[in-house]
């Protein structure tokens, strides 16, 4: 008989029904279309952290056909215009994704360095307060990501920056494609009806958000509430995570009763390094001892370390991501809306 008590009962991944009592009601899981054609902004990223992990000599100066990751500002007769302003932008030269003043003024900036460049805007740019205009522009470089950054660091398979972004726009369609389940989790989300929450679950949930945002507060040398300000956040925010870590659990656990769906260890000792950040192992204890390596660390201490960071129930958190791999071998394939931008010129938001 399903109930109350046996809903706050539960063993750590244990399935359970929460639709058949009473909790939610689940809407379409199956069939659901997840966009896995990534936005330039995504691939620019990837690049930009492929510069940074990537040694270079004497590449430091942009050059035309560079990408490059920014912060400007822009001001006219001496006033800041907060609309012009950016930072973290992706700029690729000659492109044409922003005025022609713009990208020309970037070229021979080296990376690291500041200045103030004068930008004209066209005069039927769409913009009146800017049309015809010269604003001056702030602006400086952090990482730039060249044709020599191409070849080394996909070690001689692309010569250009063009084709290091389809090389790398490639890899994170692969991996869009591998993660469906977690594309549309949301929309999964928003069609389930929730009735209520069970009250020691999120009790227990809430006091693992908690832990977990102030560990992570003393490992960033700050306490919860300056973590929390610095997020956007305050307590009523840890208070909404731990609402919605509950809502992701009973939706996997009903998922999972519904479907039949299982985790064996291998599942869950896979989930658990991957969600810890540790590199995978194939070999046994005893194959590591006879290489002379460190020896793997058991589930035990896998789980031991989880427990102390992150929450007090790994198998439920891991369960969640089966179910998520589940929805996503059941979603279809959709390509990823177009920006509401139509603009091809320079647009500030």
């Amino acid at each position: 008989e399903l109930s109350v008590q046996s809903a706050d009962k539960l063993d750590d991944g244990e399935i359970y029904d929460f639709q058949k009592a009473g909790y939610i009601t689940l809407g379409e899981y199956k069939g659901l279309t997840a966009d896995v054609q990534p936005m330039d902004e995504d691939v620019y990223s990837g690049m930009i952290s492929a510069a940074e992990e990537t040694e270079m000599e004497n590449d430091d100066v942009v050059t035309d056909g560079d990408l490059v990751n920014i912060d400007f500002t822009g001001s006219l007769n001496g006033e800041e215009l907060e609309d012009a302003s950016e930072e973290d932008a992706y700029v690729w030269i000659g492109k044409g994704e922003y005025v022609p003043d713009f990208e020309k003024g970037i070229v021979g900036i080296k990376k690291g360095e500041e200045k103030t460049i004068d930008c004209k805007f066209p005069a039927d740019y769409d913009d009146d307060s800017l049309a015809g205009k010269t604003v001056q522009f702030t602006i400086k470089v952090h990482e730039k990501f060249s044709d020599k950054t191409a070849q080394k660091a996909s070690e001689g398979k692309c010569n250009t920056v063009q084709e290091y972004f389809e090389y790398e726009k490639a890899l994170q369609l692969e991996e869009n494609r591998d993660s469906k389940g977690e594309l549309v989790w949301d929309e999964l989300r928003e069609g389930v009806k929730v009735k209520s929450v069970p009250e020691k679950m999120l009790a227990s949930a809430s006091e693992d958000v908690t832990k977990m945002y102030t560990n992570f507060a003393e490992l960033s040398g700050m306490d919860v509430n300056e973590l929390l300000q610095s997020f956007g956040m305050d307590e009523d925010g840890l208070e909404e995570i731990a609402n919605e870590t509950v809502i992701d659990i009973m939706i996997a656990k009903t998922i999972a009763s519904k479907e039949g769906i299982t985790m064996d260890d291998e599942y869950y000792k896979n989930a658990l390094t991957e969600m810890l950040g540790e590199e995978e192992s194939d070999e046994s204890e005893e194959e590591s001892r006879e290489a002379g390596e460190d020896t793997p660390r058991t589930l035990e201490e896998m789980e031991e370390e989880y427990k102390e960071s992150m929450g007090s129930r790994p198998r439920d958190e891991m369960l969640i991501e089966r179910v998520k791999d589940f929805v996503g071998e059941h979603a279809k394939e959709g390509t990823a809306e177009e920006l509401a931008d139509d603009e091809d010129e320079l647009t500030f938001e």
